[in-house]
């Protein structure tokens, strides 16, 4: 059976498009994606700019099987939060961190369909819903 990370292997590439934020508003999107190891992870670079070319977003991403629960779990350093997030897979694309520190609910879904890549982020602060905040659509350029 092929897992999301399987997919994500075989999905490596570079990928361009656009997005929309609710704080952000338009953006352009790239992100490559990068196989480790022979296929037991993959990374994903991922930049976010506004139309002025204003960086909007950065992240270096993981996403391996955890060494001590054998689930698919994706590992998020970026720069809009401290330290690196570890979010376990939730639903067939979804990733979340669970209530998280001080109970901010992190989400992330990636999905893969053929030559697009689709990367959105959802959160919430405590007491609040989570709610998608963040979706790019990508194609893969090569």
């Amino acid at each position: 059976m092929e897992t999301i990370i399987d997919q994500v292997v075989h999905a490596a590439g570079h990928y361009e498009g656009r997005g929309d934020g609710a704080e952000s508003g338009p953006f352009s999107g790239v992100v490559d994606i990068r196989a480790l190891l022979e296929g037991r992870g993959a990374e994903l670079t991922y930049t976010a700019t506004a139309p002025d070319g204003t960086l909007l977003h950065e992240e270096h991403t993981v996403l391996a099987l955890d060494m001590w629960s054998g689930e698919p779990t994706l590992y998020v350093l970026c720069a809009e939060l401290e330290g690196l997030g570890e979010l376990l897979q939730v639903g067939e694309t979804t990733f979340s961190n669970g209530r998280g520190v001080d109970s901010f609910q992190l989400q992330i879904e990636l999905a893969i369909e053929g030559d697009v890549f689709q990367y959105a982020w959802a959160w919430g602060a405590p007491g609040d819903d989570v709610v998608e905040r963040s979706r790019v659509t990508l194609t893969r350029t090569r």
